[in-house]
């Protein structure tokens, strides 16, 4: 049953994953391409939003840039670790030989198996344990970094949401004071409350376009490690169910002191359940007479010494 279920797990690339998060950004490139000033309907939107601070919004587009590359890359390690382990699975060279360097994901893996070989392919169950559990902490490991550049993104975006406010709240403060500094009359006051409020809705654009680019970005960011992750998860599953063909059973002792190995069926699992009742039941029953046999006894000792104090009491 082991060797059946080794030859019937069959891994799954990570290409589907990867053609979703270019769909995805194919999407995303034909809205932005739509909000742009070359879009067969203009829209200078997106444009004025990068004006607004070209710095800050620049710095959220260089890290979205990262994210996209570094989640790309995070779905593309699972395909030369899924082709190692086909090359081994297809390997009829005992030594070995032919086979492709292991990646960093698998390394430990590849060496275990390895030394599996010398013992007839076969994995103690806590070789396999070690196996999963490395492969599992370095998938988790390269995944924090995402889902930093994530929040990342978050973080710009809100940065820029104070930095535009508190422009706003400066500027306002300023045309306040200056309105009421300046004599004259109301129309000029009120061509000079035009003219100063040019600054404070500045800073508002500040706020909103940095709010827009880091939360847009990670949107796309958190899609594209949802993806990353899938594709992880799932050769992480296929590779389980491998390893579990290759794993020896645990051995149980016999009658005897002798020991056996190999897949246990139903039947016998059901048999060896009933003989371990059956055993603790008469090991009970054997337990329950002793102790029964101990107390006739002690009720006999006592009835003796009760007798002999009474005679004492008596004098005789």
């Amino acid at each position: 049953m082991a060797r059946s279920l080794e030859r019937s797990v069959k891994f799954v690339r990570p290409g589907r994953y990867i053609m979703n998060m270019l769909l995805f950004l194919l999407v995303v490139g034909a809205i932005v391409y739509y909000l742009s000033p070359w879009s067969p309907q203009p829209s200078p939107l997106l444009l004025d939003a990068f004006e607004a601070n070209p710095a800050l919004n620049g710095l959220i587009l260089g890290v979205l840039a990262i994210g996209i590359i570094y989640n790309l890359r995070q779905a593309g390690v699972i395909d030369p670790a899924v082709r190692w382990v086909e090359a081994f699975r297809e390997s009829v060279d005992p030594a070995r030989s032919r086979l492709p360097r292991a990646p960093n994901l698998i390394g430990a893996m590849s060496r275990l198996l390895l030394d599996a070989d010398t013992r007839a392919g076969k994995l103690s169950p806590e070789s396999t344990r070690a196996i999963l559990d490395s492969i599992g902490t370095r998938m988790d490991e390269g995944r924090e970094m995402g889902r930093y550049l994530m929040n990342l993104l978050v973080f710009l975006g809100l940065l820029g949401t104070f930095w535009g406010l508190l422009e706003t709240v400066n500027a306002v403060a300023d045309t306040i004071n200056g309105l009421a500094n300046t004599g004259g009359a109301a129309e000029d006051a009120v061509s000079q409350l035009i003219a100063n409020l040019r600054e404070p809705l500045s800073g508002m654009g500040t706020a909103f376009s940095s709010s827009l680019f880091g939360l847009g970005g990670s949107l796309i960011v958190g899609f594209l490690d949802l993806q990353a992750g899938q594709s992880q998860n799932r050769f992480y599953t296929d590779l389980e169910d491998w390893l579990a063909g290759m794993t020896e059973t645990v051995r149980a002792a016999g009658k005897g002191g002798a020991t056996y190995s190999g897949d246990i069926a139903d039947g016998d699992l059901v048999g060896a359940i009933q003989a371990l009742e059956a055993a603790l039941a008469a090991n009970t029953e054997t337990q329950i007479k002793a102790a029964a046999g101990q107390t006739a006894e002690l009720k006999d000792e006592i009835r003796a010494l009760n007798r002999t104090l009474i005679r004492v009491g008596r004098g005789e």
